[in-house]
């Protein structure tokens, strides 16, 4: 120990200090200052040596941070590329459809469709658009002329073929649909003018059919109440084939040889004909509607039509062939299970209602008449 005030070397158990006197305090050998000076550089040196392991620590986290960021953000942005692509094919199927549905190829489809359902009108308002579409193509002038021939615009058709051959020379069926155009207007003068100058082998064969005479009709088309029995004839005696569905009898298996009169029954149907020489040649393909309906029977025709009758006497009823008359008395609604009328019948005493129902040949029946009798003899 140390003497506080000199510093000297105190003997151990002195109570003073033998240099200066000075009572004895003990004093440590060591500077606590120095101790905490120690311990602090410790305390850095250890904080050192965890700085360069949490760093590392520290970086890895960093670059691991960095890594997964790296990997995210690289399949961000395929799955961005992914979308991009989606929508950029998204863009052009729906471009693609529209400038499909507003083609002149789109518009050709659709008028054929039509034509396939008879809806002739409709059709040509397509033919004309595909025309608008582009009218350096002569189909649709020929597809729109077919069918303004269809609907009986006969000016229009003939507009429509020409500028068909003015756009293709040897179109064999715009000379087709003119040449039978002009024979179904009697205009042999056109007929003559179109062929001149006409070449080509398979359009002059057009023009060689034309002089075959078209089947003739007994019937013209048109709306009928009762069934048509239809005989066609040829008037230079050639072979005759007719199509009952709409087809065109001159092409593969569709025509029927024709060889007794057809009965037409109720309801629509287009008759198609068309002459056909030794040769194997065909004419012109006519065509013909027929739209029948069967009316309802009309009540017949009786004397008496009731009254008060004084004096014994029978009812005499009349109808058209092939119809039947049902008949009650007692008020009921007459059907085909009540008596049939084929003679006059007797009138019943006293005051009685006469019913009458009227069946014709095509199962059509009438509304129930009803006739008021009152005998009293």
């Amino acid at each position: 120990m140390k003497c506080a005030k000199c510093g000297a070397e105190l003997r151990v158990g002195s109570v003073y200090c033998e240099n200066c006197g000075q009572p004895a305090q003990i004093v440590p050998d060591y500077n606590v200052l120095e101790d905490d000076f120690i311990v602090s550089i410790l305390d850095e040196k250890k904080k050192e040596e965890e700085i360069p392991a949490k760093s590392q620590q520290e970086k890895k986290a960093n670059q691991q941070e960095k890594t997964s960021n790296g990997k995210k953000g690289i399949k961000n942005k395929k799955v961005l590329i992914a979308g991009i692509l989606v929508a950029i094919a998204a863009t052009l199927l729906i471009v693609g459809l529209v400038v499909f549905n507003h083609s002149y190829g789109h518009y050709i489809n659709k008028g054929l469709e039509l034509d396939k359902k008879e809806a002739y009108s409709q059709a040509v308002v397509f033919y004309e658009k595909a025309i608008e579409k582009d009218d350096t193509k002569a189909r649709a002038y020929v597809l729109a002329g077919d069918d303004y021939m269809e609907i009986e615009e006969y000016t229009k058709a003939e507009d429509r073929y020409k500028k068909a051959i003015s756009l293709d020379k040897n179109n064999v069926s715009a000379y087709k649909g003119l040449v039978n155009l002009y024979i179904y207007l009697d205009d042999y003068d056109s007929i003559d003018e179109l062929k001149t100058g006409v070449t080509n082998k398979k359009v002059l064969k057009v023009f060689e059919s034309s002089v075959i005479a078209p089947p003739e009709f007994s019937v013209s088309g048109g709306k009928y109440e009762d069934d048509v029995e239809l005989t066609l004839s040829s008037a230079n005696g050639n072979e005759i084939f007719y199509s009952d569905d709409g087809s065109d009898p001159s092409k593969g298996n569709n025509g029927i040889k024709y060889s007794e009169p057809i009965s037409l029954k109720e309801g629509e149907t287009t008759i198609k004909a068309v002459c056909k020489t030794d040769k194997g040649d065909y004419g012109q393909v006519i065509s013909e509607k027929y739209t029948i309906v069967y009316k309802i029977p009309e009540a017949p025709q009786i004397d008496p039509e009731g009254g008060v009758i004084k004096n014994p006497g029978t009812i005499t009823m009349t109808v058209p062939e092939g119809s039947k008359i049902y008949y009650t008395w007692d008020g009921s609604v007459p059907s085909e299970a009540s008596p049939v009328y084929t003679e006059p019948i007797p009138i019943i005493e006293g005051n009685n209602i006469l019913s009458v129902l009227v069946v014709d040949k095509h199962g059509k029946k009438s509304d129930v008449t009803q006739y008021n009798y009152k005998y009293i003899p």
